[in-house]
């Protein structure tokens, strides 16, 4: 999904419709800011407003998705596209987390039992360890977190 030019064709439909965004944002709940930001390709509809926006431009959900218009012949033959894209994204998906759950579980898992240990230098080294994991997993969960809320948009109205 390309974000500017889902943007652009947001703006050149509502253009066609003879509407502003004022007046687009009031019949779909969001305020002309919000419609500005998509149309400049900064920030993607959130998906709860998708149905109303695509109703109100005339569109389909798989039409706004791909910034074009589909001819019945070739809507299939996207939509299955999309569908593909999007099962390859949740499957990437969930290996990350898989393994952002396992860093910091694991991570856990080794400093609470060096808790219970006696002092020695290889307490403290896998102690260290430990720590390093629970950092690490933290980290790729916010690129995670990133990543998901850049896919599926932020729903920010301001």
């Amino acid at each position: 999904m390309d974000q500017r030019k889902i943007g652009g064709f947001i703006a050149v439909l509502r253009n066609e419709k003879g509407m502003t965004q004022a007046e687009l944002g009031d019949r779909i709940g969001v305020t002309n800011k919000t419609i500005s930001r998509w149309e400049n390709g900064n920030y993607m509809p959130d998906i709860s407003v998708i149905p109303m926006l695509c109703a109100e431009l005339g569109i389909s959900a798989n039409e706004l998705l791909y910034a074009e218009r589909l001819m019945d012949s070739e809507f299939k033959e996207k939509a299955d596209g999309h569908l593909m894209e999007t099962l390859n994204h949740i499957k990437n998906f969930k290996h990350e987390k898989s393994c952002i759950d396992f860093l910091t579980g694991a991570g856990t898992g080794i400093v609470l039992s060096c808790m219970y240990s006696p002092y020695s230098t290889k307490r403290t080294i896998v102690l260290f360890i430990g720590v390093v994991m629970i950092a690490f997993g933290w980290y790729k969960k916010a690129k995670y977190d990133k990543k998901i809320f850049q896919y599926l948009g932020d729903g920010k109205d301001d």
